[in-house]
């Protein structure tokens, strides 16, 4: 995991991966289904680095879909390439998550593809909550102080209340 600023967004959370034999077509590229998993890679490790897990929000029992994704494919990933995925949070102006990522080839910093998610917030009893509830508040609040550079990861684990 690392921490870069080379979009003008403010500070991005970023994992690195290598492309794996299984994640390639017959075309020796990347299969393009391959890109939402490593936005939801990169989407995970910035949850569990500001303290909160997907694991511990699901066992708290909410549930968090996603309503939309959109990726855009520039050039193709290739075997054994190494990658890096960069996350950012669009601040949110009502109980939806929104993030925007950006594959890159390192160690270049090649773009090879960018993309979307959004999600909504389910309470256990699989209704839309039209507020965050307070640790997916303190969740949202911490990425978006690491973004502006106020905030250093990991940071502590976000206690699950009632």
């Amino acid at each position: 995991m690392n921490d870069i600023n080379r979009s003008g967004r403010g500070c991005a959370f970023a994992v690195d991966l290598d492309v794996r034999f299984p994640e390639v077509d017959a075309y020796g590229v990347v299969w393009h289904g391959n890109y939402v998993l490593y936005m939801e890679v990169a989407r995970n490790a910035l949850c569990t680095a500001a303290g909160l897990t997907p694991a511990e929000a699901l066992a708290a029992g909410y549930k968090v879909p996603i309503t939309k994704v959109e990726v855009q494919l520039k050039k193709p990933a290739r075997l054994d390439d190494r990658l890096e995925v960069s996350a950012w949070l669009i601040p949110p102006e009502t109980a939806k998550l929104k993030m925007t990522y950006v594959v890159r080839r390192l160690p270049e910093h090649e773009v090879l593809s960018t993309g979307s998610t959004e999600q909504v917030l389910l309470n256990p009893r699989g209704e839309l909550l039209l507020s965050f509830p307070a640790a997916v508040k303190v969740l949202v609040e911490r990425i978006l102080a690491h973004q502006r550079g106020e905030l250093d990861f990991p940071a502590p684990k976000i206690p699950i209340g009632s």
